[in-house]
């Protein structure tokens, strides 16, 4: 009896204290129905390749920072378009348990890699617009964008470096029609755009 007590005292203590703690939380986002920091779909269009290979067509997006804390990115301007915006990012396969029969696999394309660059302060609720090219996204891969958040300096270590993800699913689908081949990286007979 004694330990049945005690084992309802323990319960009642914990269901009554989270309300409380949910209450006393700190508040991160400012939008609570959306990521702390992500990738948002601008536009789709023609685009001045920057590296050889890249498609003719690209994406523009939004690096959102839906945080009360500022974040820090590198970008980069370019010397085929100095007035665009280039982000490092790394290109992710999308895992799937069983392939789609009769598709076509094209190599994924290798991200943007940067050791230097511009460190660009994105303020709560601001954002910044950079450009990929269309392949950089499609049905079988997705990318991701590196930040941090911009906070004091430690004595020892470095603090963390965070990812936000793009993926396919997130362009629209009149934009993401028109992208086709070159973006979906699939499509058996389909003709480059």
């Amino acid at each position: 009896m004694r330990m049945k007590n005690l084992v309802l005292t323990t319960l009642l203590t914990v269901t009554t204290s989270l309300p409380a703690l949910a209450q006393g939380s700190a508040k991160l986002a400012l939008d609570a129905d959306k990521p702390i920091v992500y990738i948002e779909f601008d536009h789709a269009g023609p685009r001045t390749p920057v590296q050889e290979g890249e498609p003719a067509k690209g994406l523009w997006l939004r690096l959102v920072n839906n945080s009360i804390i500022p974040i820090v990115v590198q970008a980069n301007s370019t010397s085929t378009d100095p007035n665009m915006t280039i982000l490092p990012d790394t290109i992710i396969a999308v895992r799937a348990k069983i392939p789609k029969s009769g598709l076509a696999r094209q190599p994924m394309p290798s991200g943007y890699a940067s050791d230097t660059g511009t460190l660009i302060t994105i303020d709560p609720g601001k954002s910044l617009v950079f450009s990929v090219p269309a392949s950089h996204v499609s049905p079988a891969w997705s990318m991701q964008v590196p930040f941090q958040f911009s906070l004091a300096a430690v004595k020892q270590g470095v603090q963390p470096v965070c990812l936000a993800e793009f993926t396919w699913g997130e362009i629209p689908a009149s934009p993401s029609a028109s992208l086709g081949h070159e973006a979906t990286g699939h499509a058996k007979g389909a003709s480059a755009p």
